[in-house]
């Protein structure tokens, strides 16, 4: 049985929490804008988006708040530390000890596209009641793709802080760092907030490329520090 096989054996633990942060937050989140369905009046599908999970706006950061704080919970659910003694299992079976630390990176990935995903499903729904003309766009599929992207850097971010010091103070930070950037006009690449609505749209390759390489590098940080705490 590979690594990966058995991180995901061992979620199965916590599936009904990751449900229900997967999809009860993105619901609730919705279901917190019900009343303000007049504010997507007459805009295409693509404009809606980009007005919901663009640009962090007066209106709609309440809404980027809670679904945040979703977020971080499934961060420190995913990546919550292993008993002792499966670590040093994983650290005597296998040779290859960074697989291990990789393999939890790439399951946080899978299941913040799947956080995003909902999310869009759902503000979907929202737009069907707020009567948004439904005409499919590619940039709603890069809108997501940016928005994955984002929430994966700061998981990254988080990891980095929690070897380094502990999950408590990297959450506080995390969520400090967000309401910073809910209150910044103009964030600074790569940590922006906000997304579409934040850059021209010639700049979206710089921005992915950008965002490319800090994931890299971070990840390789994160196996480093990571394989340091295990074996020292």
């Amino acid at each position: 049985m590979t690594t990966f096989s058995l991180e995901w054996k061992l979620l199965r633990e916590d599936a009904l929490k990751i449900c229900c942060i997967c999809i009860v937050y993105p619901l609730c989140t919705t279901l917190l804008l019900l009343y303000m369905t007049s504010l997507f009046d007459g805009m295409t599908l693509r404009q809606a988006f980009t007005v919901l999970l663009g640009q962090v706006e007066e209106l709609t950061w309440m809404y980027w708040t809670l679904l945040w704080f979703g977020y971080v919970l499934l961060i420190q659910i995913i990546w919550k530390p292993r008993s002792t003694s499966f670590s040093y299992n994983m650290l005597l079976r296998y040779p290859t000890k960074s697989w291990f630390w990789l393999n939890r990176l790439l399951i946080l990935l899978i299941f913040t596209a799947c956080y995003v995903a909902i999310t869009y499903l759902m503000s979907f729904f929202l737009f069907l009641k707020a009567h948004v003309t439904l005409q499919f766009d590619i940039l709603i599929v890069l809108q997501a793709l940016i928005l994955c992207i984002n929430m994966y850097c700061h998981a990254l971010l988080w990891k980095i802080i929690e070897l380094l010091f502990s999950g408590k103070i990297a959450s506080v930070l995390l969520i400090i760092l967000f309401f910073a950037g809910i209150k910044q006009s103009a964030p600074y690449i790569p940590f922006y907030y906000g997304l579409m609505g934040n850059f021209e749209a010639n700049m979206v390759a710089i921005v992915l490329f950008i965002e490319g390489l800090l994931i890299c590098m971070m990840c390789l940080l994160i196996v480093r520090f990571g394989l340091k705490k295990d074996y020292f």
